[in-house]
Protein backbone atom coordinates (compact mmCIF):
# COMPACT_ATOMS: atom_id res chain seq x y z
CA UNK A 1 0.00 0.00 0.00
CA UNK A 2 1.52 3.57 -1.09
CA UNK A 3 0.61 6.63 0.96
CA UNK A 4 -0.03 10.17 -0.41
CA UNK A 5 -0.08 13.13 2.20
CA UNK A 6 -0.68 16.60 1.15
CA UNK A 7 1.39 19.06 2.57
CA UNK A 8 0.19 21.97 1.06
CA UNK A 9 -2.41 22.47 -2.27
CA UNK A 10 -2.75 26.12 -2.24
CA UNK A 11 -1.23 28.27 -5.38
CA UNK A 12 1.84 30.41 -5.28
CA UNK A 13 0.15 32.96 -2.52
CA UNK A 14 -1.58 30.00 -0.80
CA UNK A 15 -5.11 30.22 0.31
CA UNK A 16 -5.82 32.51 1.94
CA UNK A 17 -3.83 35.72 -0.01
CA UNK A 18 -2.82 37.36 3.31
CA UNK A 19 -3.11 41.00 1.25
CA UNK A 20 -6.93 40.10 -0.07
CA UNK A 21 -9.83 40.89 1.53
CA UNK A 22 -11.89 39.14 -1.23
CA UNK A 23 -14.98 36.68 -0.48
CA UNK A 24 -13.15 33.37 -0.99
CA UNK A 25 -10.46 34.92 1.43
CA UNK A 26 -12.80 35.75 3.91
CA UNK A 27 -14.92 32.38 3.92
CA UNK A 28 -10.77 30.84 4.33
CA UNK A 29 -10.18 33.06 7.23
CA UNK A 30 -13.68 32.50 8.65
CA UNK A 31 -13.63 29.23 8.20
CA UNK A 32 -9.87 28.37 9.58
CA UNK A 33 -9.13 27.17 6.21
CA UNK A 34 -5.38 27.69 5.25
CA UNK A 35 -4.04 26.21 1.97
CA UNK A 36 -0.24 26.58 1.76
CA UNK A 37 2.02 26.00 -1.74
CA UNK A 38 1.28 22.83 -3.01
CA UNK A 39 3.49 19.56 -2.32
CA UNK A 40 2.81 15.82 -1.75
CA UNK A 41 4.90 13.68 -0.03
CA UNK A 42 4.90 9.95 -0.52
CA UNK A 43 5.49 6.77 1.26
CA UNK A 44 7.95 9.05 3.82
CA UNK A 45 10.59 8.77 0.87
CA UNK A 46 9.45 10.90 -2.41
CA UNK A 47 8.75 14.71 -2.02
CA UNK A 48 6.93 16.50 -4.98
CA UNK A 49 7.31 19.71 -5.28
CA UNK A 50 8.98 21.83 -2.31
CA UNK A 51 8.08 25.80 -2.51
CA UNK A 52 8.98 27.62 0.61
CA UNK A 53 5.79 26.88 2.31
CA UNK A 54 6.18 23.06 2.32
CA UNK A 55 8.53 21.98 5.03
CA UNK A 56 7.17 24.73 7.22
CA UNK A 57 3.60 22.83 6.29
CA UNK A 58 5.44 19.56 7.16
CA UNK A 59 6.52 20.94 10.43
CA UNK A 60 2.96 21.96 11.82
CA UNK A 61 1.63 18.81 10.23
CA UNK A 62 3.58 16.79 12.69
CA UNK A 63 5.42 14.86 10.11
CA UNK A 64 9.10 14.81 9.29
CA UNK A 65 11.11 14.52 5.77
CA UNK A 66 14.04 12.72 7.45
CA UNK A 67 12.93 9.62 5.24
CA UNK A 68 12.59 11.73 1.92
CA UNK A 69 15.26 10.48 -0.18
CA UNK A 70 14.28 11.72 -3.64
CA UNK A 71 12.71 15.11 -4.81
CA UNK A 72 10.89 15.83 -7.69
CA UNK A 73 10.19 19.48 -8.94
CA UNK A 74 7.96 20.32 -12.19
CA UNK A 75 8.94 23.32 -12.80
CA UNK A 76 11.48 26.73 -11.40
CA UNK A 77 8.60 28.98 -10.51
CA UNK A 78 9.11 30.16 -7.26
CA UNK A 79 6.70 28.37 -5.66
CA UNK A 80 7.63 25.22 -6.65
CA UNK A 81 11.40 25.31 -5.83
CA UNK A 82 12.57 26.71 -2.67
CA UNK A 83 16.48 25.92 -2.43
CA UNK A 84 16.94 27.25 0.77
CA UNK A 85 15.40 23.47 2.12
CA UNK A 86 18.87 22.14 0.72
CA UNK A 87 20.60 24.52 3.30
CA UNK A 88 18.15 23.88 5.75
CA UNK A 89 18.52 20.03 5.36
CA UNK A 90 22.49 20.00 5.71
CA UNK A 91 22.12 21.68 8.90
CA UNK A 92 20.03 18.18 10.64
CA UNK A 93 20.90 14.77 11.12
CA UNK A 94 20.08 13.72 7.24
CA UNK A 95 22.45 15.89 6.26
CA UNK A 96 24.49 12.85 5.08
CA UNK A 97 22.16 10.90 3.67
CA UNK A 98 21.38 10.58 -0.22
CA UNK A 99 18.88 12.75 -1.99
CA UNK A 100 17.64 12.68 -5.75
CA UNK A 101 16.66 15.31 -7.13
CA UNK A 102 14.82 15.60 -10.39
CA UNK A 103 14.09 18.61 -12.11
CA UNK A 104 13.65 19.70 -15.36
CA UNK A 105 17.19 22.24 -16.76
CA UNK A 106 16.30 25.46 -15.21
CA UNK A 107 15.09 23.88 -11.93
CA UNK A 108 18.93 22.43 -11.75
CA UNK A 109 20.41 25.60 -13.18
CA UNK A 110 18.72 27.08 -9.82
CA UNK A 111 19.53 24.75 -7.39
CA UNK A 112 23.54 25.12 -8.52
CA UNK A 113 23.32 28.73 -8.44
CA UNK A 114 22.27 28.64 -5.23
CA UNK A 115 24.64 25.87 -4.40
CA UNK A 116 27.34 27.93 -5.56
CA UNK A 117 26.32 30.91 -3.93
CA UNK A 118 25.54 29.98 -0.44
CA UNK A 119 27.63 26.78 -0.01
CA UNK A 120 30.86 27.61 -2.26
CA UNK A 121 30.03 24.33 -4.58
CA UNK A 122 31.17 24.34 -8.09
CA UNK A 123 28.04 24.81 -10.43
CA UNK A 124 28.64 21.66 -12.66
CA UNK A 125 29.44 19.55 -9.32
CA UNK A 126 26.72 19.94 -6.05
CA UNK A 127 28.50 16.99 -4.64
CA UNK A 128 27.32 14.36 -2.24
CA UNK A 129 25.03 13.89 -0.84
CA UNK A 130 22.82 15.51 -3.77
CA UNK A 131 22.47 13.69 -6.87
CA UNK A 132 21.39 15.29 -9.79
CA UNK A 133 18.39 13.90 -12.77
CA UNK A 134 17.21 16.15 -15.33
CA UNK A 135 13.27 15.63 -15.89
CA UNK A 136 12.92 15.48 -19.76
CA UNK A 137 9.11 14.65 -21.00
CA UNK A 138 9.22 11.45 -22.21
CA UNK A 139 12.88 10.24 -20.64
CA UNK A 140 11.37 7.98 -17.57
CA UNK A 141 13.70 7.62 -14.15
CA UNK A 142 14.11 5.13 -11.88
CA UNK A 143 15.23 6.08 -8.46
CA UNK A 144 15.13 4.28 -4.92
CA UNK A 145 16.90 1.07 -4.01
CA UNK A 146 16.70 -2.48 -5.14
CA UNK A 147 12.84 -3.56 -3.78
CA UNK A 148 11.87 -0.08 -3.57
CA UNK A 149 12.31 1.80 -6.82
CA UNK A 150 10.22 4.73 -7.80
CA UNK A 151 9.57 4.73 -11.73
CA UNK A 152 9.13 8.03 -12.39
CA UNK A 153 7.99 9.33 -16.03
CA UNK A 154 7.99 13.04 -16.66
CA UNK A 155 5.07 14.32 -19.05
CA UNK A 156 4.86 17.41 -20.59
CA UNK A 157 3.10 20.52 -19.49
CA UNK A 158 1.25 23.76 -20.96
CA UNK A 159 3.17 26.16 -18.43
CA UNK A 160 5.53 28.51 -18.56
CA UNK A 161 8.76 28.40 -21.33
CA UNK A 162 11.90 27.31 -21.40
CA UNK A 163 13.54 29.93 -18.67
CA UNK A 164 11.02 28.13 -15.59
CA UNK A 165 11.35 24.19 -17.99
CA UNK A 166 10.66 22.89 -19.70
CA UNK A 167 7.97 22.34 -17.02
CA UNK A 168 6.69 18.74 -16.74
CA UNK A 169 3.98 16.89 -14.66
CA UNK A 170 4.90 13.01 -13.22
CA UNK A 171 4.17 9.99 -13.22
CA UNK A 172 4.91 7.93 -10.44
CA UNK A 173 4.51 4.53 -10.20
CA UNK A 174 5.46 3.16 -6.24
CA UNK A 175 7.30 0.14 -5.57
CA UNK A 176 4.07 -1.36 -4.81
CA UNK A 177 2.47 -0.85 -8.06
CA UNK A 178 0.24 1.81 -7.34
CA UNK A 179 0.34 4.98 -10.18
CA UNK A 180 0.25 8.80 -9.90
CA UNK A 181 -0.07 11.95 -11.70
CA UNK A 182 0.83 14.83 -10.47
CA UNK A 183 -0.77 16.88 -12.84
CA UNK A 184 0.55 20.79 -11.82
CA UNK A 185 0.90 23.26 -13.14
CA UNK A 186 -0.68 22.97 -16.59
CA UNK A 187 -2.95 24.91 -18.61
CA UNK A 188 -4.90 22.60 -21.01
CA UNK A 189 -3.24 19.68 -21.01
CA UNK A 190 -1.20 19.23 -24.29
CA UNK A 191 -2.21 16.43 -27.18
CA UNK A 192 1.32 15.15 -26.18
CA UNK A 193 0.62 14.43 -22.29
CA UNK A 194 -2.92 13.19 -23.14
CA UNK A 195 -0.81 10.71 -25.27
CA UNK A 196 1.43 10.10 -23.19
CA UNK A 197 -1.11 9.35 -19.87
CA UNK A 198 -3.32 7.03 -22.10
CA UNK A 199 -4.33 3.70 -20.52
CA UNK A 200 -2.43 3.93 -17.12
CA UNK A 201 -5.09 3.96 -15.07
CA UNK A 202 -4.13 6.27 -12.49
CA UNK A 203 -5.08 5.02 -8.97
CA UNK A 204 -4.61 9.01 -7.54
CA UNK A 205 -4.39 12.04 -10.05
CA UNK A 206 -3.71 15.17 -8.19
CA UNK A 207 -5.00 17.94 -10.81
CA UNK A 208 -4.38 21.73 -10.56
CA UNK A 209 -7.25 24.26 -10.42
CA UNK A 210 -5.47 27.05 -10.02
CA UNK A 211 -8.66 29.73 -11.51
CA UNK A 212 -12.01 28.63 -10.84
CA UNK A 213 -14.46 31.34 -12.44
CA UNK A 214 -11.51 33.65 -13.38
CA UNK A 215 -9.84 32.09 -16.45
CA UNK A 216 -6.77 33.32 -18.19
CA UNK A 217 -4.64 34.01 -14.91
CA UNK A 218 -1.31 32.25 -16.08
CA UNK A 219 -1.71 28.63 -17.28
CA UNK A 220 -3.45 27.36 -15.42
CA UNK A 221 -6.71 25.60 -15.34
CA UNK A 222 -10.06 26.73 -14.26
CA UNK A 223 -13.21 24.92 -13.29
CA UNK A 224 -14.39 24.75 -16.96
CA UNK A 225 -11.44 23.59 -18.51
CA UNK A 226 -10.81 21.21 -15.32
CA UNK A 227 -13.95 19.39 -16.64
CA UNK A 228 -12.89 19.07 -20.06
CA UNK A 229 -9.10 17.69 -19.46
CA UNK A 230 -10.85 15.12 -16.98
CA UNK A 231 -13.24 14.10 -19.93
CA UNK A 232 -10.40 13.84 -22.02
CA UNK A 233 -8.39 11.97 -19.39
CA UNK A 234 -11.42 9.42 -18.50
CA UNK A 235 -12.21 8.93 -22.56
CA UNK A 236 -8.19 7.84 -22.63
CA UNK A 237 -8.11 5.14 -19.87
CA UNK A 238 -6.22 7.47 -17.98
CA UNK A 239 -8.65 7.23 -15.32
CA UNK A 240 -10.79 4.86 -14.26
CA UNK A 241 -13.91 4.55 -11.88
CA UNK A 242 -11.26 3.38 -9.55
CA UNK A 243 -9.21 6.32 -9.60
CA UNK A 244 -9.62 9.03 -6.59
CA UNK A 245 -9.37 12.92 -8.24
CA UNK A 246 -7.93 15.70 -5.83
CA UNK A 247 -8.02 19.34 -7.00
CA UNK A 248 -4.80 20.90 -5.73
CA UNK A 249 -2.91 24.01 -6.40
CA UNK A 250 -6.05 25.69 -5.68
CA UNK A 251 -6.38 29.99 -5.26
CA UNK A 252 -8.94 32.46 -3.88
CA UNK A 253 -10.24 32.80 -7.44
CA UNK A 254 -12.07 29.65 -6.83
CA UNK A 255 -15.83 30.27 -5.14
CA UNK A 256 -15.72 30.19 -1.28
CA UNK A 257 -15.28 26.35 -0.02
CA UNK A 258 -18.72 25.35 0.14
CA UNK A 259 -19.42 26.14 -3.00
CA UNK A 260 -16.37 24.71 -4.69
CA UNK A 261 -17.20 21.42 -3.14
CA UNK A 262 -19.97 21.20 -4.84
CA UNK A 263 -18.86 21.97 -7.81
CA UNK A 264 -15.99 19.45 -7.69
CA UNK A 265 -18.02 16.73 -6.57
CA UNK A 266 -19.85 17.44 -9.93
CA UNK A 267 -16.67 16.49 -11.68
CA UNK A 268 -16.26 13.68 -9.71
CA UNK A 269 -12.86 15.55 -8.01
CA UNK A 270 -12.49 15.54 -3.81
CA UNK A 271 -11.83 18.99 -2.64
CA UNK A 272 -9.47 17.84 0.59
CA UNK A 273 -7.15 20.11 3.01
CA UNK A 274 -3.37 20.24 3.75
CA UNK A 275 -2.79 17.46 5.86
CA UNK A 276 -4.78 14.39 4.28
CA UNK A 277 -3.97 11.09 3.95
CA UNK A 278 -4.37 8.97 0.45
CA UNK A 279 -3.94 5.16 1.42
CA UNK A 280 -3.27 3.71 -1.99
CA UNK A 281 -3.88 0.23 -2.81
CA UNK A 282 -3.35 -0.33 -6.81
CA UNK A 283 -6.62 -0.93 -8.68
CA UNK A 284 -8.70 0.75 -5.61
CA UNK A 285 -10.33 3.29 -4.73
CA UNK A 286 -7.82 5.45 -2.25
CA UNK A 287 -9.22 5.15 1.99
CA UNK A 288 -9.07 9.21 2.41
CA UNK A 289 -8.04 10.49 6.52
CA UNK A 290 -7.65 13.80 7.33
Amino acid sequence: MARVTLLGTGSADGWPNPWCDCSSCAWARANGVIRHQTGVLVDDAVLIDIGPDVTRSAARLGLRLGGVRHLLVGHAHADHIGPEALMWRSWSTAAEAPLDLVGPPAVLDVVQAFLARWEGRPRDDPGPPLRLWPAVAGSPVEVGDYGARYHVRPVPARHGDASIGPAVLYDVTTPDGARLLYGCDTGPLPADALAALAGRAFDIALMEENNGDRPGFGEHLDLATLAVDLDRLRANGALTAASTVVAVHLSHRNPPGDELAERLARLGVELLPDGAVLDVTPGSRAAITH
